[in-house]
């Protein structure tokens, strides 16, 4: 089986209480028919590893459904108000919560539970859902929880994703490499390049293994004059870091 195909567990703890979570949805909105999708670190738990814990686990719905799956999950212990006591608590988000490649969607697991539609991304989606992450002012690098992700997955399937891999997924978020407004590169990018030493023992070399290639792809279409092209032309020399 590949490495990032394993059908999830609903029998590890927090594979338990989402399981409980889509019972009470199933149950109180019996005509919800948007999928739910499960990701994040609870992707990992479920797919991979159920010793790998986080305090929570994310769950995406529908725009309309976000206020009364939040107060459901209220009603049934696992709501956010729990964060504070350290509590295990579903954080319920909206259908932008969750980047990844272009192609996590069709490669995701599928399966019907309660009569409710989820879908969990592949492990290597989950990840490199991890890098979209915004950077909080306070934390100057890769968010450490992500880190450990990477790092963990790694230990427990021999090595992947391998460098090949991971590079290739990348390429698979082509705007995720464009300058902000400001001309700063994005938080993507330099998630990246934090994580690359610590992954693959050497820099990410951005321009070279990234950029240009996406560049040589709108090339062969023709997308020269295009807004795209445009925009990673001028990523390869940003304004400011």
């Amino acid at each position: 089986m590949d490495w990032s195909e394993s059908p999830p567990n609903w029998e590890t703890p927090i594979g338990e209480k989402i399981d409980r979570f889509l019972r009470a949805v199933s149950e109180r909105f019996p005509d919800y028919k948007d999928t739910i999708v499960v990701f994040g670190s609870a992707t990992i738990h479920l797919r991979l590893d159920p010793a790998f814990n986080s305090a929570d686990a994310d769950l995406r719905v529908s725009t309309e459904a976000i206020l009364p799956f939040k107060a459901l999950t209220e009603e049934i212990g696992l709501g956010k108000s729990g964060k504070g006591d350290g509590h295990f608590y579903l954080d319920i988000t909206p259908p932008s919560a969750f980047r990844s490649t272009e192609s996590w969607f069709g490669r995701a697991h599928t399966e019907t539970r309660h009569g409710l539609k989820i879908m969990i991304p592949q492990l290597r989606d989950a990840l490199v859902g991890k890098l979209h992450r915004r950077r909080k002012p306070e934390i100057d690098g890769i968010e450490p929880k992500d880190l450990r992700a990477f790092v963990r997955v790694r230990e427990l399937t021999g090595g992947h994703p391998t460098e090949e891999e991971l590079l290739k997924d990348i390429l698979l978020c082509p705007h995720a490499w464009h300058l902000q407004m400001s001309g700063a590169v994005t938080d993507f990018r330099r998630n990246l390049e934090d994580l690359w030493p610590v992954l693959y023992h050497k820099p990410l070399d951005v321009n070279e293994q990234i950029i240009r290639p996406l560049m040589y792809e709108l090339e062969l279409a023709g997308y020269t004059e295009g807004e795209d092209w445009h925009e990673l032309v001028r990523a390869l020399v940003p304004t400011r870091p």
